[in-house]
């Protein structure tokens, strides 16, 4: 009997192990006809899943231009400079309307680059030119939220677009993950 007991408590330890440490996931269920998706951005050097409800423009080029812009935002917000120029390498590929010729300058100079500070600086003005994008284009379904960092841009102040109200700056990542504010829902 003894020898069946410390295989059965290590069996139990294990389980109890396996199933207190793994992350509990939600069955996300559609809102208002909207897509949902899992959103990964980094918490407190923990990579934690939010449920958001993605956006959808009149125009589907629109649509696939702030999935991409939106990944690339959360690629800076993880501070993956790799991660933000593939990120950027895609928004790039969608941008083929001379319509978006300033919008591509910035965000071919994000993707020519790994370097977070570089990429950052360049994501400023590009976030400028997809909140006027936003605000021009008619909206069907989902919400976005203008967000201001002041400390962003050498304290001159910075914004961007969100799926979400809860701040994660894209412009100083984990070191101060949460500064800023939401200014405007679009």
């Amino acid at each position: 009997m003894k020898n069946l007991r410390t295989p059965f408590a290590l069996s139990l330890v294990i389980a109890l192990s396996v199933a207190c440490s793994s992350k509990s996931t939600e069955d996300h269920s559609q809102m208002d006809g909207a897509d949902t998706h899992e959103m990964h951005e980094v918490a407190e050097s923990e990579e934690v899943a939010v449920p958001t409800i993605a956006v959808a423009f009149k125009e589907e080029s629109t649509t696939q231009i702030f999935n991409a812009y939106l990944a690339l935002k959360d690629a800076l917000v993880a501070t993956d400079g790799e991660k933000v120029s593939a990120e950027a390498k895609k928004l790039k590929a969608l941008l083929t309307d001379d319509a978006f010729t300033s919008i591509k300058a910035d965000v071919e100079k994000i993707a020519d680059s790994t370097d977070p500070k570089v990429q950052r600086d360049s994501f400023d003005n590009l976030s400028d030119h997809m909140i006027t994008l936003a605000k021009n284009s008619e909206l069907t379904s989902g919400n976005l939220f203008l967000q201001h960092c002041p400390m962003a841009n050498g304290n001159k102040g910075a914004n961007w677009l969100s799926l979400s109200e809860e701040i994660r700056n894209p412009y100083f990542g984990d070191k101060m993950l949460k500064c800023g504010s939401v200014t405007e829902k679009i």
